[in-house]
Protein backbone atom coordinates (compact mmCIF):
# COMPACT_ATOMS: atom_id res chain seq x y z
CA UNK A 1 0.00 0.00 0.00
CA UNK A 2 1.42 3.45 -1.11
CA UNK A 3 1.72 6.32 1.46
CA UNK A 4 1.15 10.01 0.43
CA UNK A 5 2.50 13.31 1.73
CA UNK A 6 0.60 16.17 1.08
CA UNK A 7 2.45 19.32 1.94
CA UNK A 8 0.33 22.50 2.36
CA UNK A 9 1.91 25.94 1.29
CA UNK A 10 -1.16 27.43 -0.09
CA UNK A 11 -1.28 30.71 2.63
CA UNK A 12 -0.45 34.21 2.09
CA UNK A 13 1.16 34.49 5.00
CA UNK A 14 -0.04 38.17 6.19
CA UNK A 15 1.31 37.80 9.39
CA UNK A 16 4.81 37.34 7.94
CA UNK A 17 4.41 40.26 5.03
CA UNK A 18 5.02 37.96 1.97
CA UNK A 19 4.51 34.11 0.97
CA UNK A 20 7.15 32.68 3.55
CA UNK A 21 7.09 29.45 1.61
CA UNK A 22 9.42 30.67 -0.77
CA UNK A 23 11.63 32.62 0.79
CA UNK A 24 14.89 32.05 0.70
CA UNK A 25 17.52 30.61 3.22
CA UNK A 26 20.77 29.77 2.22
CA UNK A 27 20.08 30.11 -1.55
CA UNK A 28 17.18 27.82 -0.76
CA UNK A 29 13.52 27.97 -0.65
CA UNK A 30 11.78 27.31 3.17
CA UNK A 31 9.53 24.72 0.61
CA UNK A 32 12.27 22.74 -0.83
CA UNK A 33 13.90 22.47 2.64
CA UNK A 34 10.20 21.29 4.12
CA UNK A 35 10.00 18.80 1.04
CA UNK A 36 13.41 17.09 1.56
CA UNK A 37 12.76 14.61 4.79
CA UNK A 38 9.66 13.30 2.64
CA UNK A 39 11.52 12.83 -0.41
CA UNK A 40 14.74 11.10 1.83
CA UNK A 41 12.01 8.92 3.72
CA UNK A 42 11.85 5.98 2.20
CA UNK A 43 8.56 5.18 3.76
CA UNK A 44 7.39 8.25 1.51
CA UNK A 45 5.92 7.18 -2.25
CA UNK A 46 4.41 10.10 -3.42
CA UNK A 47 4.41 13.57 -2.61
CA UNK A 48 1.15 16.70 -3.24
CA UNK A 49 2.06 19.99 -3.13
CA UNK A 50 -0.51 22.72 -2.69
CA UNK A 51 0.58 26.52 -3.26
CA UNK A 52 -1.13 29.26 -4.14
CA UNK A 53 -2.89 29.55 -7.59
CA UNK A 54 -0.59 31.41 -8.91
CA UNK A 55 2.28 30.29 -7.88
CA UNK A 56 2.17 26.79 -9.75
CA UNK A 57 4.58 27.69 -12.21
CA UNK A 58 7.31 28.76 -10.08
CA UNK A 59 7.15 25.58 -7.66
CA UNK A 60 7.34 23.30 -10.70
CA UNK A 61 10.63 25.41 -11.61
CA UNK A 62 11.36 24.52 -7.67
CA UNK A 63 10.89 21.21 -8.19
CA UNK A 64 12.93 20.39 -11.14
CA UNK A 65 15.58 22.47 -10.34
CA UNK A 66 16.00 20.99 -6.80
CA UNK A 67 15.22 17.34 -8.03
CA UNK A 68 12.16 16.60 -5.78
CA UNK A 69 11.37 13.46 -7.86
CA UNK A 70 8.47 11.91 -5.31
CA UNK A 71 6.53 14.95 -5.99
CA UNK A 72 3.94 13.87 -8.67
CA UNK A 73 1.44 16.65 -8.15
CA UNK A 74 1.11 20.61 -7.60
CA UNK A 75 -2.46 21.77 -7.98
CA UNK A 76 -4.16 25.18 -6.28
CA UNK A 77 -5.27 25.95 -2.98
CA UNK A 78 -8.33 27.35 -1.81
CA UNK A 79 -9.67 29.85 0.54
CA UNK A 80 -9.16 27.81 3.65
CA UNK A 81 -7.16 24.97 5.07
CA UNK A 82 -9.56 22.34 4.73
CA UNK A 83 -9.81 23.27 0.91
CA UNK A 84 -6.39 23.34 0.03
CA UNK A 85 -6.27 19.82 1.86
CA UNK A 86 -9.46 18.42 0.04
CA UNK A 87 -8.04 19.48 -3.10
CA UNK A 88 -4.92 17.48 -2.56
CA UNK A 89 -6.66 14.71 -1.05
CA UNK A 90 -8.80 14.77 -3.88
CA UNK A 91 -5.61 13.37 -6.48
CA UNK A 92 -5.34 10.45 -4.42
CA UNK A 93 -7.44 7.56 -6.34
CA UNK A 94 -6.60 4.44 -3.74
CA UNK A 95 -8.63 3.40 -1.50
CA UNK A 96 -5.88 2.00 1.01
CA UNK A 97 -2.84 3.09 2.31
CA UNK A 98 -1.44 6.60 4.47
CA UNK A 99 -1.36 10.35 4.04
CA UNK A 100 0.88 12.02 6.04
CA UNK A 101 -0.72 16.36 5.93
CA UNK A 102 2.09 18.92 6.89
CA UNK A 103 2.62 22.34 6.55
CA UNK A 104 4.84 23.73 3.69
CA UNK A 105 6.46 26.38 6.78
CA UNK A 106 7.57 24.00 9.21
CA UNK A 107 11.24 22.67 7.64
CA UNK A 108 12.58 20.80 10.37
CA UNK A 109 10.57 17.92 10.75
CA UNK A 110 12.74 15.01 10.70
CA UNK A 111 12.85 11.72 8.63
CA UNK A 112 12.51 10.01 11.86
CA UNK A 113 9.28 11.68 12.92
CA UNK A 114 7.75 10.56 9.80
CA UNK A 115 8.72 7.13 10.07
CA UNK A 116 7.53 6.68 13.07
CA UNK A 117 3.97 8.74 12.38
CA UNK A 118 3.53 5.99 9.20
CA UNK A 119 4.24 3.31 11.71
CA UNK A 120 2.07 4.58 14.37
CA UNK A 121 -0.47 5.25 11.79
CA UNK A 122 -0.28 1.54 10.64
CA UNK A 123 -2.12 0.50 14.24
CA UNK A 124 -3.91 3.36 15.08
CA UNK A 125 -5.17 4.66 12.25
CA UNK A 126 -5.19 8.38 13.24
CA UNK A 127 -2.23 9.78 14.87
CA UNK A 128 -1.22 13.61 15.22
CA UNK A 129 1.97 14.77 17.18
CA UNK A 130 2.25 17.48 20.35
CA UNK A 131 4.03 19.13 22.82
CA UNK A 132 2.44 19.24 26.28
CA UNK A 133 2.06 22.82 26.92
CA UNK A 134 3.63 24.18 30.54
CA UNK A 135 2.39 27.81 31.35
CA UNK A 136 -0.56 28.81 32.53
CA UNK A 137 -3.38 29.54 29.82
CA UNK A 138 -5.79 31.63 30.64
CA UNK A 139 -9.05 32.90 28.38
CA UNK A 140 -9.49 36.61 28.06
CA UNK A 141 -12.15 38.83 26.37
CA UNK A 142 -11.60 42.03 25.44
CA UNK A 143 -8.51 42.17 28.06
CA UNK A 144 -10.22 40.75 30.50
CA UNK A 145 -9.07 37.45 32.34
CA UNK A 146 -12.20 35.27 32.49
CA UNK A 147 -10.75 32.11 33.87
CA UNK A 148 -7.79 29.99 34.05
CA UNK A 149 -7.49 26.81 31.62
CA UNK A 150 -6.59 23.39 33.43
CA UNK A 151 -3.10 22.81 31.74
CA UNK A 152 -2.73 19.09 32.55
CA UNK A 153 -4.41 17.47 29.75
CA UNK A 154 -3.65 20.41 27.02
CA UNK A 155 -0.82 19.91 24.14
CA UNK A 156 0.21 22.66 21.10
CA UNK A 157 -0.47 19.95 18.02
CA UNK A 158 2.02 20.03 15.37
CA UNK A 159 2.52 18.32 11.90
CA UNK A 160 2.68 15.61 9.81
CA UNK A 161 -0.46 14.65 10.74
CA UNK A 162 -1.21 10.72 9.72
CA UNK A 163 -4.18 9.25 8.61
CA UNK A 164 -5.23 6.12 6.96
CA UNK A 165 -7.05 7.33 3.93
CA UNK A 166 -10.23 5.37 4.45
CA UNK A 167 -10.94 7.14 7.69
CA UNK A 168 -10.12 10.75 6.00
CA UNK A 169 -11.94 10.08 2.95
CA UNK A 170 -14.88 9.11 5.46
CA UNK A 171 -14.51 12.45 7.90
CA UNK A 172 -14.26 14.87 4.66
CA UNK A 173 -17.47 12.91 3.33
CA UNK A 174 -19.44 13.04 6.94
CA UNK A 175 -18.47 16.42 8.24
CA UNK A 176 -20.28 19.11 8.00
CA UNK A 177 -17.25 21.50 5.68
CA UNK A 178 -19.46 25.10 6.29
CA UNK A 179 -17.41 25.21 9.54
CA UNK A 180 -14.08 26.07 9.50
CA UNK A 181 -11.56 23.66 10.60
CA UNK A 182 -7.93 24.10 12.05
CA UNK A 183 -6.13 20.97 11.50
CA UNK A 184 -7.32 17.44 9.77
CA UNK A 185 -7.81 15.99 13.15
CA UNK A 186 -10.32 18.41 14.20
CA UNK A 187 -12.69 16.80 10.81
CA UNK A 188 -12.36 13.47 12.12
CA UNK A 189 -12.89 14.17 15.59
CA UNK A 190 -16.29 16.11 14.61
CA UNK A 191 -17.32 12.89 12.98
CA UNK A 192 -16.82 10.70 16.09
CA UNK A 193 -13.28 8.93 14.41
CA UNK A 194 -10.74 8.80 17.30
CA UNK A 195 -7.94 10.14 16.86
CA UNK A 196 -4.47 9.36 19.31
CA UNK A 197 -1.63 11.81 20.29
CA UNK A 198 1.84 10.69 20.60
CA UNK A 199 4.90 13.62 21.88
CA UNK A 200 6.24 15.41 19.45
CA UNK A 201 10.02 17.13 18.54
CA UNK A 202 10.33 20.85 19.56
CA UNK A 203 11.97 21.62 16.80
CA UNK A 204 9.67 21.10 14.89
CA UNK A 205 8.09 24.51 15.18
CA UNK A 206 5.86 26.30 12.61
CA UNK A 207 7.32 29.81 10.78
CA UNK A 208 4.63 32.31 10.97
CA UNK A 209 6.61 35.79 12.07
CA UNK A 210 10.18 37.15 9.86
CA UNK A 211 11.64 36.78 13.87
CA UNK A 212 11.02 32.66 13.58
CA UNK A 213 13.27 32.95 10.53
CA UNK A 214 16.28 33.53 13.27
CA UNK A 215 15.65 30.52 15.23
CA UNK A 216 15.28 28.58 11.36
CA UNK A 217 18.99 29.74 10.36
CA UNK A 218 20.43 27.99 13.61
CA UNK A 219 19.56 24.75 12.26
CA UNK A 220 19.14 24.52 8.45
CA UNK A 221 22.82 25.47 7.18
Amino acid sequence: MPNYAIIVAAGKGKRFRGKKQFVMLNHTPLLIHTLRPFEQSKMIDHIIVVVPKGSIDKTKKYIRTYRMKKVHKIVAGGPRRQDSVLRGFDTIKNQKGIVAIHDGVRPLISKTLINRGISLCKKYGAVIFGIKINDTIKQVKKRRVLKTVPRENLYSIQTPQFFKLSLLRSAFDKANLRYEYTDEASILESTGIPVYLFIGDKKNIKITHRSDLEFLKKFIK
